[in-house]
């Protein structure tokens, strides 16, 4: 997260900055952060056949699985404005479709009453 914050970034500002950002140990942190992603990089083959196994026999819900799409997402997520939007905006539009999908897929949380 840390890298994908600086890389939104349009120039190095210092009002606004992330927790990660005012430690004195920021560029240990970030070491830790790019060598934590090289592992997992180096792992992915790992990562690729457990998944393979069990996902075995595994037959998705092709309603669903348009939502993964990264066509679906540019029009979901950005719209006609595309990735004009600014990140404060782009992060409350993600978190309302995560919200309205963990409500549409979850159970109905059971009533006292029903107990």
């Amino acid at each position: 997260m840390p890298l994908v914050t600086l890389m939104e970034r349009e120039a190095v500002t210092f009002e606004g900055t992330d927790m990660w950002e005012k430690n004195d140990e920021s560029c240990e942190i970030m070491l830790n952060h790019l060598a934590t992603a090289r592992l997992m990089a180096e792992a992915a083959d790992s990562y690729r056949m457990n998944a393979e196994r069990i996902l075995a026999g595994f037959q998705p819900d092709e309603e669903m699985s348009e939502i993964f799409k990264t066509e679906f997402q540019m029009r979901l997520l950005w719209g006609s404005k595309g990735a004009q939007v600014n990140q404060t905006e782009r992060y409350e539009k993600f978190n309302q479709i995560l919200t309205a999908l963990s409500r549409k897929l979850e159970p109905p949380p059971i009533k006292q009453a029903e107990l």
